[in-house]
């Protein structure tokens, strides 16, 4: 058992000292950004672009999203009245 534990201890030291090497990588790589524009004129060119329609719409910026929605729909009562009736019978990974 104790050579069990020694094993274990090692692996999550390995581990956590290999994530620890990944956050630092993360921070020293990471460039500063200097931008050449004022946040005025972001905001007016925002509000000139908004202006002149150049902006995608929401219906065009999630064109390509799948809808959840899809399928037969069911009202909030029907699906209540099933939660109960799983937890009552304990059937909850079935109705996945």
């Amino acid at each position: 058992m104790n050579k069990l534990s020694i094993i274990a201890l090692a692996l999550v030291a390995a581990t956590g000292s290999a994530f620890a090497d990944s956050a630092d990588y993360d921070l020293q790589n990471r460039t500063a950004f200097t931008g050449n524009l004022t946040r005025a004129e972001v905001r007016a060119e925002f509000d000139r672009a908004s202006a002149a329609g150049e902006l995608p719409t929401v219906a065009e910026a999630y064109a390509n999203v799948d809808s959840k929605t899809e399928g037969p729909s069911r009202d909030r009562a029907e699906v209540r009245a099933e939660a109960v009736q799983a937890a009552h019978t304990f059937r909850i990974q079935e109705l996945w």
